[in-house]
């Protein structure tokens, strides 16, 4: 028994199901798209979502990295920690991201204690030196700096809070960790 009117038809199981036509389907999206549904985390279009995700300064290419650099500000988005958040358009000494309420222009760095075990700061091992090289050159930009801290340890943390602190850039760090919290609550 199908009822066209009503979009009810009858399963398998005896019960009323919802069955819609291919062009009523059709129709439902369009109007989705027709309003602009923003479904997507931190209340974004469809677009908008994929774009967060996109690296100009890497060709727009979207990678692994980027995904988590979406996520991470995403997150601190949702918590208030940031306001509402775009790409960064600028490929050339660009940040990564921009928070429209504020202007401010974040890069996220991301890193790692051992990447694939290795422990040589060659092989890309966690180094202070190397990540306030790194710092720093984004502050010179007028950037400011979101830290990953999921893949290093708590006492590179430590050192690396030291650091950030004697060479007087706190005010230009946003700590990230597996919670998305800052480090300092």
């Amino acid at each position: 028994m199908n009822v066209h009117n009503t979009g009810l038809s009858t399963g398998t199981s005896g019960a009323g199901q919802l069955s819609l036509e291919n062009y009523e389907l059709e129709l439902k999206v369009k109007a989705i798209k027709k309003k602009g549904s923003k479904c997507y985390s931190g209340n974004r279009t469809y677009k908008e979502y994929v774009d967060l995700a996109r690296d100009p300064a890497h060709g727009n290419r979207i990678s692994y990295q980027t995904r988590k650099e979406r996520k991470i500000v995403l997150e601190l988005e949702a918590q208030g920690e940031l306001g509402y958040i775009v790409r960064d358009e600028q490929a050339e000494n660009g940040a990564d991201f921009i928070d429209t309420s504020t202007g401010i222009k974040w890069d996220v760095k991301s890193p790692v204690n051992k990447p694939a075990g290795h422990t040589s700061v060659r092989k890309g091992a966690f180094s202070v030196a190397i990540m306030m090289r790194k710092i720093r050159r984004e502050v010179a930009h007028n950037h400011n700096v979101i830290i990953d801290t999921r893949r290093i340890t708590q006492n590179q943390i430590v050192l690396l809070k030291n650091a950030i602190s004697e060479a007087g850039l706190d005010n230009k760090i946003l700590w990230y960790n597996k919670k998305g919290k800052n480090h300092d609550e």
